[in-house]
C-alpha cells in the first residue's frame, strides 16, 4: 500500500481516480489523489452493506434483490465521484474472489458493468495472494524482529484461507485452503445454541482444515504467527493496544474476548465496541477460526497488524504497484520452485530467460507491453520444459497442463494462463484460435501471446544446446534483419537451424528476419 499522507501541493502534479470493490459483506469505495511518485492520498472512503457472502454461501448464487441493491449502490458512488470530478475513465471496479463460486457470477459482473461503463474484475486467488503478502511486507518492515525471523502469515478470508511462510524476510513457501468464515458461517447454524456450544460447532466444523494447515507448516517451528484479515484487525486493538504498527495477544485474552464476541448480537458488537455492522456479521467464526489455528500451533502469541485491512486493500488496488522488484524475484524464486519439482534443466531455464528479458527491453517499441508482461516471459521461460517430466514427446503440451494446475504465487489465474500458453507455443507449434485456453483470450490478450512467443522462441533457439555457449548475445535492427551478434561463438549452425525452424512467428508479428551473427570475443 502507498503511504496515506496530507494531499501534495498544487506544484505536484496529481491523479485522482477511484476503486469500487464488491466484498463479502460490503461495497466499498475509495477516492484517492496520486501524485507522480506514486504516494497515494485518501479523498473519501465509502462504505455500504450488502450481503454477497451469505448469498453465495448459502444458495449458491446472488440472489436479485442483492444483484440490484449492489446496482444501487454503484449509482450511488457514481455520483460521489462527479462530486469529486474524477474521470469515468480512471474508475476501477473489483470483486471479492468468492464471486466466482456464484453459478451467476458473470451475470453479476456484466450488471455492475453495465451500470458503471466500467469493466469489473474478479479478484482471484492469485491476486489476492499478492494484496495479502504486500500487507505482509508492511508489517515486517515496521517491525525489524519479526521481519529478521521465521515467521508464519495466515489470512482468514470469507471462503478460502492462505498462509504465506517467510524467513528473514523472503517468502519459502505458501498455500491456500477451503476455510474461511463465511463458508463455516453458514455451515453452522446458530439456532437454539448457546454461545460456547457455538464455538464449539464452529471449531468442530474448521477442525480439518486446520489440522491440514497445520501440518503443512508445524515443522516449520515459526517464532511468529501473524494473523490478517478484516475482522481480526478491527478486533485486535480492543483486546491489546497496538505496538510497533502490531497488537500482540495472548491465547487466554483471545479466548476471552472470543467467548465475550459469541455471546453478543451484531447490533450488540456495534453499539458496545464500536465495530462497523458489516465487520460484525462474520466476527465470532472469524476470531474463533482464528483462535482455532493459534491453539494447533500452540502460540503464546499472535501478531496482528495494525489498520484497516478493507481500507489497505483499496489503497494497494489504487495504488496498483504491483510489479515491485522485491515481488517480482518473490514470483521468480516460486517458479524456480516449481521448475525444481519437476526437474527441469535450470542453466537452460534461466539462459533463456535472461535473452528473452534482453529481447523485451531491445523490441520495447514494437510490442508496447510493460513490466508485468516481462515478468510473466521469464516466469515462463523457467517453466517452458517442465513437460518434460512427463514426456519427452509432446512435452509442450504437458508443459501446459502442469502449469495451468499449478499455482504461482503472485500470479492470477489469467496470469498463470498466459505463462501456461507460452510454455505450449515455446516450438515450433503456432496458437491456433481452436487451441484450449488461447481460444478463450480477448483479441488483445492473442496477440499478446504471439508477441511474448515469438520472443521466447528467439530465446530458447539461441541455447538451442543447452549448453549456454553463447554467453553473451547483442541485439541491434538492420533494414528488414534483427541481427543477433555471438561474440566469441563462431559456429552458430544449430542456433540458425532453430530460428528458422520455430522463428516465422517473430517475423510475423515484428517484420524482421532473425539473422545471427559471428563476431570477435
Amino acid at each position: 500500500m502507498s503511504q496515506v499522507k496530507s494531499p501534495p501541493v498544487s506544484s505536484i502534479p496529481v491523479e485522482t481516480s477511484a476503486v469500487v470493490h464488491f466484498g463479502a459483506t460490503s461495497v466499498t469505495l475509495l477516492v484517492g489523489e496520486k501524485d507522480a511518485s506514486g504516494v497515494v492520498s485518501i479523498l473519501d472512503y465509502l462504505e455500504k452493506p450488502l450481503p454477497l457472502a451469505r448469498d453465495i454461501f448459502r444458495n449458491g448464487l446472488v440472489s436479485r434483490p442483492v444483484m440490484e441493491q449492489a446496482a444501487t449502490i454503484l449509482k450511488e458512488y457514481q455520483l460521489t465521484l462527479e462530486e469529486y470530478g474524477v474521470p469515468a475513465s480512471t474508475l476501477r471496479c473489483f470483486t471479492t474472489n468468492i464471486l466466482a463460486e456464484a453459478t451467476n457470477h458473470e451475470i453479476f459482473l456484466n450488471r455492475m458493468q453495465v451500470t458503471s461503463g466500467t469493466p469489473v474484475d474478479l479478484i482471484d486467488d492469485g491476486d489476492m495472494t499478492r494484496l495479502i503478502y504486500q500487507t505482509a511486507v508492511r508489517l515486517l518492515k515496521s517491525n525489524p524482529a519479526i521481519a529478521n525471523a521465521n515467521t508464519l502469515v495466515s489470512h482468514i478470508g470469507p471462503g478460502n484461507t492462505r498462509a504465506l511462510h517467510f524467513i528473514k524476510g523472503r517468502i519459502i513457501a505458501y498455500s491456500s485452503y477451503r476455510l474461511g468464515i463465511f463458508r463455516t458461517r453458514e455451515a453452522v447454524s446458530r439456532s437454539e445454541a448457546g454461545a460456547a456450544q457455538h464455538l464449539a460447532h464452529i471449531e468442530e466444523q474448521i477442525r480439518g482444515v486446520v489440522d491440514h494447515l497445520a501440518t503443512d507448516y508445524t515443522e516449520s517451528t515459526p517464532d511468529f504467527h501473524v494473523a490478517i484479515g478484516s475482522e481480526i484487525q478491527s478486533a485486535a486493538p480492543l483486546i491489546v493496544k497496538p505496538e510497533q504498527g502490531a497488537s500482540q495477544i495472548t491465547l487466554k485474552q483471545l479466548e476471552k474476548f472470543t467467548e465475550g464476541i459469541a455471546a453478543m448480537s451484531a447490533d450488540e458488537m456495534v453499539r458496545k465496541l464500536h465495530l462497523h455492522y458489516t465487520g460484525s456479521e462474520g466476527m465470532t467464526a472469524a476470531l474463533q477460526t482464528n483462535l482455532a489455528l493459534a491453539r494447533r500451533f500452540n502460540d503464546k502469541v499472535i501478531v496482528v497488524p495494525e489498520g484497516d485491512f478493507q481500507k489497505d486493500l483499496l489503497m494497494d488496488l489504487l495504488a496498483n504497484n504491483q510489479q515491485t522488484k522485491t515481488f517480482q524475484d518473490e514470483v521468480l524464486q516460486a517458479a524456480r520452485e516449481i521448475a525444481k519439482k519437476y526437474k527441469t534443466d535450470h542453466r537452460h531455464a534461466e539462459h533463456v530467460g535472461k535473452l528473452a528479458q534482453q529481447i523485451f527491453t531491445e523490441l520495447q517499441d514494437l510490442h508496447g507491453l510493460d513490466a508485468k508482461y516481462e515478468l510473466l516471459l521469464r516466469v515462463a521461460a523457467i517453466l517452458h520444459e517442465t513437460g518434460m517430466f512427463v514426456s519427452a514427446r509432446e512435452h509442450h503440451k504437458h508443459s501446459l497442463y502442469l502449469i495451468m494446475n499449478t499455482e504461482i504465487f503472485g500470479l492470477s489465474a489469467k496470469d498463470r494462463t498466459f505463462v501456461a500458453l507460452l510454455a505450449r507455443y515455446h516450438r515450433r507449434y503456432n496458437p491456433d484460435n481452436n487451441h484450449p485456453h488461447f481460444s478463450d483470450l480477448s483479441r488483445a490478450d492473442r496477440m499478446t501471446v504471439f508477441k511474448l512467443a515469438g520472443i521466447l522462441r528467439v530465446a530458447d533457439s539461441l541455447d538451442r544446446s543447452h549448453s549456454q555457449r553463447i554467453k553473451v548475445a547483442r541485439f541491434r535492427r538492420e533494414g528488414d534483419s534483427f541481427v543477433i551478434e555471438t561474440p566469441g561463438v563462431e559456429d552458430t549452425t544449430v542456433e540458425q537451424y532453430a530460428i528458422s525452424a520455430k522463428c516465422d512467428i517473430f517475423q510475423e508479428i515484428y517484420g524482421y528476419e532473425v539473422m545471427l551473427r559471428s563476431t570477435p570475443a
